[in-house]
């Protein structure tokens, strides 16, 4: 068996079981996770690695209890996906309202999907690496 296939499928391993626990965090929050609308009233600038610049969703919402809350979005885009002043759908954790989700199938379940992906592509890699390698 090659070193480089075996690293492929032990990474690969890896980021598949990375997946299923993602998956079951999301399940988890999802099962508490509260839906309601929320108002972008501004956007946080925030510059990452190799000079980019990401504009993340500043939000404010009432919780089921009647608070209002303001929270920054975890996920942030170039150019902004949103401006001030859009409406959206959000869910959140009454536990734990800073804990804000953009109710959309992309926003809830990127984490598992980015895993499982790349670790499943990882495994077929280090399975044709290993298979093939001996001839």
């Amino acid at each position: 068996m090659s070193a480089i296939g075996l690293i492929f499928l032990v990474v690969g391993a890896g980021l598949v079981v990375g997946c299923f626990i993602a998956a079951g965090r999301t399940r988890r929050f999802l099962s508490s996770a509260q839906e309601a609308q929320a108002e972008v009233v501004g956007l946080q600038k925030r510059q990452g690695t190799e000079r980019e610049i990401s504009y993340y969703p500043v939000l404010r919402f009432r919780t089921q209890s009647g608070a209002t809350k303001e929270v920054v979005s975890s996920v942030g885009s170039n150019p902004p996906r949103y401006k001030e002043g859009d409406s959206l759908a959000i869910l959140y954790d009454p536990q734990q309202p800073e804990a804000v989700r953009i109710h959309s199938f992309a926003n809830v379940w990127i984490m598992p999907l980015v895993l499982g992906g790349t670790g499943a592509l990882m495994l077929l890699v280090g399975c044709g690496i290993t298979l093939f390698s001996g001839h």
